[in-house]
């Protein structure tokens, strides 16, 4: 365990637990006051460059509820944990750092970005040929923040994108293609090294997508992300093989393939799930990572989907801004009032 912190809200603790290959790093806030009977929960995943701390805005507007928040492996203070990678592998070392902070009873789980593809393979890891009822019970949602539904797959040579569920599981990808087109400078900077703390945020404040300044959420983020070198010089921590693995199995894995047709083939698990998405994407450019066309085409094809529209924000802001925090808070306590005895109220 490390250092506790406190915050008006919530007590935070960092620990570590055992999973397959070593110890991944688990952030838990634990509320400061809440109703009788059992602390409603959630897990937050975070994105496939980012860390739990990212979404410490989120938490101080659920006050009364448990935030439970792994750094993936290779994330982080996870980032000496080595493969397997890919949605499976992240989705049973959630599982481990649930089932070592939570109490029995249902967890709502919510994912940004990549974390909300984990969250979908985790929410659907107890259905199927070798399901787990117990599992399956567990968790609701998902709550997903641009992320989680089949993205749109760039065409080689092109900008323009096109539709996403058909092409789920191809093989013949090029997904080093794909990680330039949809991360973008996101994946350029893991390769880049900074000679100080205060170079390495300077970095973010010029990017397109914090055009409006650097927030206190996302500073300690993007600081607790820096592992410094033996040069003294720092470095982003996600490991570039994990960042590779883990974008190739988003499109073209089975895990998760598996757990969106499981989920969404279930009218109660599929009204369950509430999708929120940005308006502009990585660069803060339009559209975002899901075009308003595809997103009509997966409520067409989802009828009890819950689709939220977050105007005015970009894939990172969502979780920084404060019409962001509201949209995602109000998603998640509207998942715990259905789900939870005595905790919150939607």
């Amino acid at each position: 365990m490390k250092g506790t912190v406190t915050m008006s809200s919530h007590d935070y603790n960092r620990y570590r637990v055992s999973v397959s290959g070593g110890e991944l790093s688990v952030g838990v806030w634990e509320p400061v006051a809440y109703g009788p009977g059992r602390v409603p929960t959630i897990c937050v995943i975070h994105g496939i460059t980012s860390n739990h701390l990212f979404f410490a805005g989120l938490v101080a507007a659920l006050p009364g509820v448990r935030i439970i928040g792994p750094d993936l492996r290779g994330r982080a203070d996870s980032r000496l944990l080595g493969p397997p990678f890919g949605m499976r592998a992240h989705a049973e070392d959630v599982l481990v750092a649930i089932n070592t902070f939570a109490e029995p009873g249902p967890v709502t789980l919510v994912g940004h970005s990549m974390g909300g593809f984990v969250a979908m393979t985790l929410a659907g890891m107890g259905a199927g040929v070798d399901s787990d009822a117990e599992v399956a019970d567990r968790f609701r949602g998902p709550v997903l923040i641009d992320g989680g539904l089949p993205l749109p797959v760039p065409q080689v040579g092109e900008d323009e994108v096109t539709g996403a569920l058909d092409d789920l599981n191809d093989h013949d990808l090029d997904t080093d293609h794909l990680i330039a087109a949809v991360l973008g400078p996101a994946s350029e900077r893991l390769s880049m090294s900074f000679g100080s703390v205060e170079e390495y945020l300077a970095f973010f404040a010029a990017h397109p997508a914090f055009v409006d300044g650097l927030d206190t959420v996302a500073s300690e983020s993007f600081v607790y992300d820096l592992a410094a070198k033996d040069d003294h010089s720092f470095q982003p921590s996600t490991s570039i093989e994990a960042m590779q693995a883990d974008s190739a199995d988003m499109y073209t894995g089975g895990a998760f393939r598996n757990a969106l047709a499981q989920i969404m083939s279930s009218q109660r698990r599929q009204a369950e799930v509430t999708f929120l998405f940005a308006e502009r994407d990585l660069i803060a450019s339009e559209p975002g990572l899901y075009p308003p066309e595809l997103v009509a085409s997966y409520q067409q094809r989802w009828e009890d989907l819950t689709v939220v529209e977050v105007p005015g924000t970009n894939h990172y802001d969502i979780l920084l801004t404060e019409s962001g925090i509201d949209a995602c808070a109000e998603a998640v306590t509207a998942r715990l009032g259905a789900t939870d005895d005595g905790g919150i109220e939607s």
